[in-house]
């Protein structure tokens, strides 16, 4: 299992749909917790029953309620689940409350940001905090660009050059559209993947590949659609089988 921890008061949720539906392409298990103060994914994307807390969202799981790790662990049992049958476990973060609370060491740590200037002030406060928690200055960096342009080292003087940044900083360009594929995707209920423009694909494929150490155009071909991949199903764990059984005889 490998865990992920992304941090960053900007709404993340697309970028963390978008990253997980590619990592199920590549048969992974995916289960994202969001901890988050608004309960972006509980409220905007997932349809939960009465005291559900886990959602299946397009083969990506959604765990909501959980602030500590013990949290998860606790959650998921209830629901028939355990943090190993996941490959991939996603935590979102977006305030110092969240971080400060027990968790495990992430393996991959990602600052998710943009160049609007109240997300980096509140950033500021985040990623100290999370460097008092570990003394791990390490951390990957992944920024929506937006159409004014800041010098490279604006947040760096912010952040009194606290941070070390792991591999390139990943850019992702503005897109007109960006915005109205997020509400789609909380009111449609799909993940409208393919209709992300291509820079931005082109960034969660270096994500994968970096994160998972495969070569890029392994990652690239995952999504491809092609005759021959066209409704293929992913075979899941006998565990996942049974609660999807359950969910939908209580249905």
């Amino acid at each position: 299992m490998k865990t992920i921890q992304l941090v960053g008061s900007r709404n993340k949720s697309d970028f963390t749909i978008y990253l997980s539906h590619l990592l199920t392409k590549l048969d992974q298990r995916v289960l994202i917790v969001d901890t988050t103060e608004r309960g972006i994914y509980q409220h905007g994307i997932a349809r939960l029953n009465g005291n559900q807390h886990l959602y299946d969202f397009q083969q990506i799981d959604i765990l909501a309620g959980a602030k500590e790790w013990l949290d998860v662990e606790e959650l998921l049992r209830i629901e028939g689940e355990s943090t190993t049958n996941y490959d991939t476990v996603i935590v979102d973060m977006d305030s110092t409350k969240i971080i400060s609370n027990e968790w495990p060491i992430f393996e991959e740590r990602y600052y998710i940001g943009d160049e609007e200037r109240l997300n980096q002030m509140q950033d500021i406060d985040l990623l100290h905090l999370l460097f008092d928690e570990t003394e791990d200055k390490n951390i990957k960096r992944v920024t929506f660009k937006s159409g004014y342009e800041l010098t490279g080292d604006y947040f760096d003087n912010l952040l009194n050059h606290r941070a070390t940044w792991r591999s390139m900083n990943h850019m992702i360009e503005p897109d007109e559209f960006m915005i109205s594929l997020r509400i789609q995707m909380g009111h449609d209920h799909i993940i409208p993947f393919k209709k992300v423009n291509k820079q931005y694909k082109d960034v969660l494929c270096e994500i994968v590949s970096e994160i998972y150490e495969m070569h890029i155009k392994e990652v690239q071909d995952a999504v491809k659609t092609s005759f021959f991949k066209f409704g293929t199903k992913r075979v899941k764990k006998e565990k996942t089988k049974e609660r999807a059984l359950v969910i939908g005889s209580s249905n």
